[in-house]
């Protein structure tokens, strides 16, 4: 977790980057913007999105089942594997001031496209969500973003890894979810952007605290998949 200080007045603004398991970024190429519900408010303690948690990883186990009938024996072997991990999201929050909502939209594909990602609002790749909020909540997300790796170089989150983090007011939420499935494959945050008791308006800041929260993504668009 990255504590930055001095950000807004003596606030300090924590920065957090959550990335999904076993998701091969290298595939995802142009990205567009979901559409907003500006109606949606929650309230103190809400849970901005939920997952289900995967414990470590066994490895596959086999049944093996014998039957005889007559003179004929039949040996049936059944593998199980471990469920794929699984996110979901339910609400995304813009904020009620319409230069804020400019200024992240902005800083948001500025940042995107400056990792070699290209805007497509017809088929994109990824779509992308963002949250502003001036009250506290709450969200699910890791004690860091390096998940336990097992046998045959797959990853795992671990009951330890998982964490509940209180959002301050003043918190900006960036999501990346994946078009076919729906799933969150990425997002980041940063909480403690206020001043005098209200989500920041200065485009500067909002430039900066994006940048902040796209510091924690690690990928790219073209044809380099890390970011240095």
């Amino acid at each position: 977790m990255l504590l930055t200080a001095g950000f807004v007045q003596a606030q300090d603004v924590v920065v957090k980057g959550n990335t999904k398991v076993n998701t091969d970024f290298s595939k995802y190429k142009t990205f567009a913007w979901a559409q907003m519900d500006e109606t949606a408010q929650p309230e103190s303690g809400y849970y901005i999105y939920t997952y289900t948690e995967q414990k470590a990883l066994p490895p596959a186990t086999k049944t093996t089942r014998t039957t005889k009938s007559a003179n004929k024996t039949t040996t049936t072997t059944t593998t199980t594997v471990t469920a794929p991990y699984v996110y979901s999201y339910n609400v995304i929050i813009p904020s009620t001031n319409l230069m804020v909502n400019t200024a992240v939209k902005g800083a948001v594909s500025e940042e995107l496209v400056a990792r070699g990602y290209r805007e497509n609002q017809v088929r994109p790749d990824l779509i992308v969500a963002y949250r502003v909020l001036e009250r506290q909540a709450k969200m699910k997300g890791y004690v860091n973003d390096v998940p336990t790796m097992v046998t045959g170089g797959k990853e795992v989150r671990t009951p330890s890894d998982t964490t509940t983090h209180v959002l301050l007011p003043g918190t900006l939420i960036i999501s990346l979810i994946d078009s076919k499935t729906s799933e969150v494959v990425w997002d980041g945050f940063a909480s403690g952007l206020v001043r005098d008791n209200a989500f920041i308006t200065e485009e500067t800041k909002i430039k900066e605290a994006v940048h902040l929260i796209m510091n924690e993504f690690k990928y790219r668009g073209d044809k380099v998949n890390k970011v240095d």
